[in-house]
């Protein structure tokens, strides 16, 4: 007896371009290392590694071929020696450089649906309803099983580990890069397993248990059964939103405070571009990149390529005018031959809050700018605080968050997929160490990590915030109000404006409470903070996009506030000192530590 049974799946198609190349082995870099300052024969390389002299002469033959190595002839005979391109390359402390074959190729896979097994195209039958109907037509016995429940995450990340995996035929291949204008998400044909005499026909050997369990129970049915209903069992969609901290370096010059100081930020990391240049800017104007144009075109002009994303969408006129800014900028600099196709905006929003600029360098490595400030739709004149991150695996995980903002097309995204690929080799690199600890934080960690710095706290703690808001009193105000339960702790709340739906004499009301309760609520003043940072005791800054005392996290889409924590030796200190200068009424915090009063953390 020969049944059909029909599983749903998801076919997803693209084409791709595959990187083929033997990648450089210890063995390689360690005798590059050898020989970078001493020459060294052969038997010498043999000997002092204890390895076959046909392993030495055959590394040595590849480091001379891509120009690492070269020859040094004497009486004596020939001895080998790091070139200055070989020198530097072993000393940088990243890979060697690799130089592989572009390959192109047609990719295409299945999902299915009752477990999230995912098979290459070409070990599985596909039919279409249409053809499974013709079948029946004929006299086949087809069931088809139905899966309920949310099924597997078909997300541009998922998606794209899995097309790692499809793609890569060899150990010495990995993908490189997608046609975005080729993928294709089908969710509305089947695979079919023939089973006869019980013995399931056309199942790929990777299929796991449950799988097979499935396919065994639908084709038990009894004749004229049309089918099973299963609920889904593979693995379940979640986004991991738990700080990941590195241990790195960070220079307190790194740390931008100001309204001008963003806008020399700005242009000195477009000047240092290599390439790219990737912004994520809530608000765009387009008379405010008409400002910016010099510095834009100028990095154009050394074939820089600009993507700007946005994502205002509070409500639809918002929405409305930002998409009209987008394309009165995208016909700004289409009629300039330096801009044109260069610097392209993307004319939908991706609803996010952050505030993110990625920057490529010559070497290779990238720059994250994590910042509070609209770069493309600001005068630059609001107090606002960006945090330049250089350490490769931080910037990764920036990337990371924001390919989740923009990634929400699936393959097609060519940012998207740009930014999944370069993390990709990002955190390839050897961490470099170093004694502050950096993560990227996102969606409710935000919370958390409030909540921990008011519980922690043993000095003071100060939080500023553009708004004041409804959620003022349960979030940031709650807060502070656990931190100033502790003796000889000194915390403030910092804002510029009130939000709808308050009104100025809520926020009297709040100031009032605030000081009944042990801490003050201040208000900038004169000079606007659009700026939202949290400082605590000696050694702990964060800088975000998250508005702490008119916002709360959206659970559905944590990248929608993006920030960073930086814990280093005295940072909270540097960054209060800059903010006093310019909000004196944060003296009191400014000169908690300074009081003969000492952080238990900097004492040890």
């Amino acid at each position: 007896m020969s049944i059909l049974v029909a599983l749903p799946i998801f076919r997803v198609s693209c084409r791709v371009g595959i990187d083929k190349g033997r990648p450089w082995s210890i063995v390689d870099e360690l005798i590059l290392a050898s020989i970078a300052r001493v020459p060294r024969t052969i038997k010498e390389l043999a000997d002092h590694a204890d390895l076959p002299r046909q392993l030495i002469v055959a590394s040595i033959a590849r480091l001379m071929r891509f120009r690492l190595v070269e020859v040094r002839a004497s009486a004596s005979g020939a001895s080998f020696l790091a070139s200055p391109y070989g020198f530097e390359a072993v000393s940088s402390g990243n890979p060697l450089p690799f130089f592989p074959k572009r390959l192109v190729r047609k990719a295409s896979f299945i999902i299915e649906r009752a477990t999230g097994t995912f098979f290459p195209t070409r070990d599985v039958l596909i039919k279409s309803p249409r053809k499974i109907e013709a079948e029946r037509k004929v006299g086949a016995d087809v069931r088809v099983l139905r899966v309920e429940g949310d099924g597997p995450t078909m997300s541009q990340e998922a998606n794209l580990n899995r097309l790692s995996e499809v793609v890569a035929q060899g150990w010495d291949e990995q993908l490189a890069s997608i046609d975005g204008r080729t993928a294709s998400v089908r969710d509305d044909e089947y695979m079919v397993v023939r089973v006869v005499d019980g013995v399931p026909r056309g199942l790929p050997e990777a299929a796991g248990d449950e799988l097979r369990r499935i396919v065994d129970a639908v084709a038990a049915l009894h004749v004229g059964n049309p089918g099973l209903t299963v609920q889904y069992s593979g693995p379940q969609s979640s986004r991991q939103t738990e700080p990941v901290y590195h241990d790195c370096s960070f220079s307190p010059d790194d740390l931008i405070i100001g309204g001008s100081a963003q806008r020399v930020e700005f242009e000195k990391l477009v000047r240092g571009a290599h390439q790219r240049v990737i912004i994520h800017s809530t608000f765009i104007k387009a008379s405010d990149v008409e400002a910016l144009f010099g510095i834009i075109r100028a990095a154009c002009r050394r074939g820089v390529r600009f993507s700007v994303f946005w994502g205002a969408e509070y409500d639809e006129e918002t929405e409305t005018r930002n998409a009209a800014e987008a394309a009165k900028i995208m016909e700004m600099v289409g009629k300039d031959a330096d801009t044109a196709g260069r610097f392209v905006v993307d004319m939908r929003t991706t609803g996010s809050h952050a505030k993110v600029m990625l920057v490529d360098s010559p070497s290779g490595e990238w720059l994250a700018a994590v910042s509070s400030c609209n770069w493309l739709k600001s005068p630059f004149r609001n107090v606002e605080l960006t945090a330049i991150l250089r350490d490769q695996a931080v910037v990764a995980d920036v990337m990371s968050a924001f390919q989740q903002i923009i990634g929400r097309r699936g393959l097609s995204d060519t940012v998207a997929t740009e930014l999944h690929l370069t993390k990709r080799d990002l955190k390839r690199l050897s961490p470099k160490g170093g004694p502050t600890r950096i993560a990227v934080i996102s969606g409710d960690a935000h919370d958390a990590l409030l909540r921990e710095a008011s519980g922690t706290a043993s000095q003071r703690l100060v939080l500023g915030c553009h708004k004041l808001g409804s959620t003022a009193r349960p979030g940031a105000l709650m807060q502070g109000q656990v931190a100033a339960s502790r003796p000889g702790m000194a915390v403030s709340v910092l804002y510029t404006m009130v939000s709808k739906p308050m009104r100025n004499r809520h926020a009297r009301e709040l100031k009032a409470e605030a000081t009944a309760n042990g801490f003050r609520l201040i208000e900038a003043g004169k000079i606007p903070l659009h700026g939202k940072f949290l400082t605590w005791d000696n050694d702990d800054l964060v800088v975000t996009s998250m508005n702490w005392a008119s916002a709360s996290s959206e659970v559905d889409f944590p990248d929608a506030e993006i920030g960073v924590h930086i814990a280093s030796e005295g940072i909270a200190t540097a960054a209060l000192d800059q903010l006093t200068r310019i909000f004196p009424d944060l003296e009191q915090e400014s000169s908690s530590l300074s009081s003969g009063q000492t952080d238990d953390r900097v004492a040890t």
